[in-house]
């Protein structure tokens, strides 16, 4: 399951919480899966974004996003623990579901640079919120990186960035709520290894391998694991 969701992340530059969220909330709620995915997330996206060039760059244009994020994140971690797990289920089918949309029509680059300044906190303020909420952000960034225009290697390594920054309070308002235990905690330490190793093989096959074929299976696995969670919440 780890992974996978390392593979993911390897191949696109995000979605480990996704992936490894959506795949635990079909056995328990959402609001268990979430801390597992903790370490991994830290760990993994400061690796990804520290392994490629122009670190002052990146960190320079997408500091203000990043920071509204991580202020956010908080209230959506609120409403992870006040909210029907119900409505999390289905919200969180949505967003994985719409991560595979997004993916698949590629939204073309549309928006004047200009603009990015302009609403890179209000942006940053809604991506923080579904952080908390859902454990994963990986649908709305993806899609505000394609408008923005982002290449490859910079979608990656922004994305290790951004994401990096956000985990830090997210960790530390789960830490406030009690939802994060030292047994978790060590859980969470222990599937860094797979997330890792599976980061690793989703890295090689980015570079070596023809991404649209494998970029489709995991589109697939993706959109039948969301269904699968918002046809849940619709029955419970």
């Amino acid at each position: 399951m780890f992974c996978l969701a390392g593979t993911v992340k390897g191949l696109l530059g995000m979605g480990l919480p996704l992936v490894a969220i959506a795949l635990m909330s079909i056995a328990v709620e959402p609001k268990a899966a979430v801390p597992l995915v903790l370490v991994s997330g830290l760990v993994l996206n400061l690796v990804q974004f520290l392994q490629m060039g122009g670190v002052r760059e990146i960190a320079r244009r997408y500091s203000v996003l990043a920071l509204a994020a991580a202020v956010s994140v908080w209230g959506g971690t609120e409403l992870l623990f006040a909210v029907d797990q119900q409505i999390i289920e289905i919200l969180l089918g949505i967003i994985v579901c719409g991560y595979v949309v997004i993916n698949v029509i590629r939204i073309p680059p549309a928006l004047p640079r200009v603009w990015e300044a302009r609403l890179a906190i209000p942006v940053g303020l809604l991506l923080g919120v579904l952080q908390g909420a859902t454990g994963s952000l990986a649908a709305p960034l993806a899609a505000w990186w394609q408008v923005l225009g982002l290449k490859k290697d910079e979608f990656v390594q922004a994305s290790g960035y951004v994401l990096f920054i956000i985990v830090v309070p997210w960790a530390v308002s789960l830490v406030a709520k009690g939802a994060v235990t030292w047994e978790l905690a060590a859980i969470s330490a222990g599937l860094l290894i797979p997330a890792g190793l599976g980061m690793f093989v989703g890295s090689r096959i980015r570079v070596r391998v023809p991404e649209e074929r494998y970029r489709n299976l995991i589109l697939a696995l993706l959109f039948l694991a969301g269904l699968g969670l918002f046809i849940k919440g619709l029955a419970m």
